[in-house]
């Protein structure tokens, strides 16, 4: 049977890229969008550390083969999710920026749960 390479590449990039995020706005590096108000945009800082080790985890599960991998990565699938929507409500959907990258990683974590959904049917 062959890797999920888009679901481990996508994981594994995500929990980069969230643990780079967290800690630039930590470090007040980080420009806040002008869409989002600063108090809702803030309390996913830490919520986003719980689960940045989940997105690595997955990644290496799903490059491992484990079933334990396609369980997690189902479940991190769908925090991302919940997270992009979240973003999109809070942005009202204003700010282009905003729009298209929050979508393309929508998009990305779609295909990347449903490469793993595929796999666990």
């Amino acid at each position: 049977m062959r890797k999920s390479w888009f679901a481990i590449i996508w994981f594994g990039f995500w929990g980069i890229f969230q643990a780079y995020a967290v800690t630039m706005v930590l470090l007040g590096k980080w420009k806040r969008p002008e869409a989002f108000p600063e108090e809702a945009y803030n309390s996913l800082i830490w919520p986003d550390m719980v689960f940045i080790p989940l997105y690595l985890l997955t990644a290496v599960l799903l490059y491992m083969r484990k079933k334990s991998g396609e369980v997690l990565g189902v479940f991190s699938g769908g925090a991302v999710t919940y997270v992009m929507v979240y973003l999109f409500a809070l942005s009202g959907l204003h700010g282009a920026v905003n729009i298209i990258f929050d979508g393309l990683f929508l998009g990305f974590n779609i295909g990347a749960t449903l490469q793993i959904i595929g796999r666990l049917i």
